[in-house]
């Protein structure tokens, strides 16, 4: 098990990468540099609801395809 936003980040670049879109294009089109999305993709930094939601948009997938199931995620209930 990983952190949440650990298993966002991945399931973002898995998601943009399965459509070839580069971190340059997601980045412009959503208004953030894309040293940025690329901390988001590693998980490194926190982003908010809103901004995974520009990128499903932008990315057209499910919001499953971005957010892990409950099992699959570590929180301090399950550590």
């Amino acid at each position: 098990m990983q952190p949440v936003q650990k298993l966002i980040g991945m399931n973002i670049k898995l998601a943009r990468t399965k459509r070839s879109i580069s971190q340059a294009e997601v980045a412009n089109k959503i208004g953030i540099e894309a040293s940025y999305l690329s901390r988001i993709e590693r998980g490194t930094v926190p982003v908010s609801c809103e901004r995974i939601y520009e990128i499903i948009h932008f990315l057209h997938c499910e919001i499953d395809e971005i957010f892990p199931v409950p099992s699959e995620v570590e929180t301090q209930f399950n550590r």
